[in-house]
């Protein structure tokens, strides 16, 4: 399913954050002829963002150093790339054993593409988080954030702790979606709102018993704001250095709220799906990258391993630890969920979500790291491409 209009792109990025008190319906399709509305695609976003911030690249060759040779990958991955197809993905990468053993294009796009990726930054601002952490910009993951934002000390939403944010269990009430596209979560997202004033303004919810999940975009905004005055200075700057340069990426960007360059910190980082799958193995390696610690692995062991509120959930990534057919984003299982129509393959997948099928997927185990970028597709399944991929990885063995 194509998105018809940008505000259809920004209702898929809210509804998986919806309030409980309010459960948002799956978007579906404008009836609107084409020629009526402007089509927006998530590959129209690098052209479409007007205020777009540098993450300097310093491209290197990818650290390929498997021996693996499969004699027509195209035949081999048909059923994956079959799927992509299907939900109009635009790229299709695996890696396996050291080796880039398929990179598939879909008609109309190339390694270029630079697409709204919707959730997955999330998972990138976990990495930065950890590397701040590292190198001593943030104390601990035990911290209050009152520590980095100033305004909430002697508040009690300061004595929030960094995990807590991380984990998507702050106890912060969501953003408003009441009035539908006037609202004040809807506005948000569509940079109409002074994004530091709103999450600064967000309050505890009531009624709440303890700490539970509750994934919502503007505690990861809020995640940002500690970073960057924890850093002090550029987010986009630092991750280029201490991340992006690091792993031998291209240039990427983020999209920025305001004039001062406060980051979407939510979504809307644009990246070649090469580089999305150089952040994929850098996260299978546990913080190595071409034979270097980016990130040190005590502190990928803890982004990887399971929330206290979510087994599956962890530093801004998910996990594939427990199979759920339907998968919500809080406690309270209420509105969208995923469908995973049957258990992964293997028990230790780690991966980037997007809304709509926007996938880094990685598995330690299988030494294996699958990217998709595409249109958003709300009747994707979780199961499909990592477990077609493995399956048609298993057959390999099967001809010996």
């Amino acid at each position: 399913m194509k998105l018809q209009s940008l505000s259809l792109l920004l209702a898929g990025l809210a509804v998986a954050c919806s309030p409980a008190s309010e459960p948002v319906p799956e978007p579906t399709p404008t009836t609107e002829a084409v020629s009526e509305t402007p089509v927006f695609t998530n590959a129209d976003a690098l052209e479409t963002y007007q205020t777009l911030g540098l993450v300097a690249g310093n491209p290197t060759p990818l650290p390929e150093t498997g021996d693996v040779s499969i004699e027509d990958p195209e035949a081999l991955f048909a059923e994956a790339i079959a799927y992509g197809a299907e939900t109009e993905s635009y790229a299709l990468l695996v890696w396996w054993q050291g080796s880039l053993v398929l990179e598939h294009y879909y008609p109309g796009y190339s390694t270029d593409v630079r697409s709204e990726p919707a959730s997955m930054h999330k998972s990138v601002l976990g990495l930065v988080t950890a590397k701040a952490i590292e190198d001593g910009f943030i104390g601990s993951v035990d911290d209050p954030i009152s520590l980095y934002i100033p305004e909430w000390q002697g508040d009690e939403r300061g004595e929030i702790t960094v995990l807590q944010l991380l984990n998507m269990s702050s106890g912060l009430a969501s953003l408003s979606y009441v009035g539908g596209d006037d609202s004040q979560a809807r506005q948000f997202m569509a940079g109409n709102l002074d994004a530091r004033a709103t999450v600064l303004g967000m309050h505890m919810e009531e009624g709440a018993d303890g700490p539970h999940f509750h994934y919502a975009n503007a505690v990861s905004q809020l995640l940002m704001m500690v970073v960057e005055n924890a850093i002090g200075g550029s987010y986009a700057d630092y991750l280029s250095a201490e991340i992006w340069q690091p792993i031998g990426a291209e240039d990427a960007y983020v999209y920025n709220f305001e004039e001062d360059c406060f980051p979407r910190g939510y979504a809307s980082f644009l990246a070649r799906p090469l580089d999305w799958l150089r952040l994929g193995l850098l996260v299978k390696d546990n913080g190595v990258f071409a034979g270097e610690q980016v990130i040190s692995s005590e502190l990928m062991a803890e982004l990887k391993g399971p929330a206290i509120t979510n087994e599956n959930y962890g530093w801004q990534i998910w996990r594939g630890a427990t199979w759920q057919e339907q998968r919500f984003y809080n406690d309270e299982k209420a509105g969208f969920a995923v469908l995973q129509s049957e258990p992964y393959l293997t028990d230790d997948l780690v991966y980037f979500d997007g809304f709509g099928g926007q996938r880094v997927i990685t598995s330690e185990e299988q030494d294996l790291v699958i990217v998709r970028l595409g249109n958003t597709s709300v009747t994707w399944d979780d199961a499909q491409l990592p477990n077609r991929v493995m399956r048609a990885l298993d057959s390999l063995g099967e001809g010996e």
